[in-house]
C-alpha cells in the first residue's frame, strides 16, 4: 500500500465512522431525546400561557379603571361640545315642524270653537225652550184643573 491508498483509506474509514455516529445520534434523538423536548415544551407552553393570561388580566384590571375615566372624559367632553348644536338644531326642527302645522292646527281650533259655541248655544236654546214648554203645559193642566174644580188660581205662582 501506498501513501495515498493509506490517506483514502483514513479518511474513507473516518467518513463512514461519522456517518454512522450520526445515523446513530438521529435514532436516539427520534426515539428517546425528541419525545421528552416536546412534553418538556409542552410543560413550558402551559406554564407560560398561564403566567401570561394571569400578567395579562391583571394589567387589564389595572387598566381599566383609568381606561373609564378616560372613555367618560371623551364622552362627556363631546357631549359638551355637541349637546348646544343638537339643541340648535332641535329647537330649529322644533320651529319648522310648527310653522309648517300652524295654520292647519289654527283652523282645528276655530272649528271646534265653531262647534262647541254651536252645540252650547242650541244646547242652552233647547232647554230653555223645554223649561217654557213644561211651564206653560203645567200651568195650563194646573188652570184646566182649577176650573174643574171651581176653584181659583193662586196669586202666587211658582216658577
Amino acid at each position: 500500500m501506498s501513501g495515498g491508498q493509506g490517506l483514502v483509506l483514513i479518511v474513507i474509514a473516518a467518513l463512514a465512522s461519522s456517518l454512522c455516529t450520526l445515523g446513530l445520534g438521529l435514532v436516539v434523538f427520534q426515539r428517546w431525546v425528541r419525545p421528552r423536548l416536546e412534553a418538556r415544551l409542552a410543560a413550558f407552553a402551559e406554564t407560560l400561557e398561564a403566567r401570561v393570561k394571569a400578567g395579562a388580566s391583571a394589567a387589564g384590571q389595572e387598566l381599566l379603571e383609568p381606561l373609564r375615566a378616560q372613555v367618560r372624559g371623551g364622552v362627556e367632553e363631546a357631549a359638551t361640545e355637541l349637546l348646544p348644536k343638537i339643541r340648535a338644531e332641535l329647537m330649529a326642527g322644533f320651529r319648522e315642524a310648527a310653522a309648517e302645522s300652524l295654520p292647519a292646527f289654527r283652523e282645528e281650533v276655530r272649528k271646534g270653537f265653531a262647534e262647541a259655541i254651536a252645540a252650547l248655544a242650541t244646547t242652552e236654546l233647547l232647554d230653555r225652550t223645554a223649561r217654557k214648554v213644561v211651564r206653560t203645559g203645567s200651568s195650563l193642566v194646573e188652570s184646566g184643573l182649577s176650573l174643574l174644580r171651581a176653584t181659583r188660581p193662586p196669586n202666587e205662582r211658582d216658577e
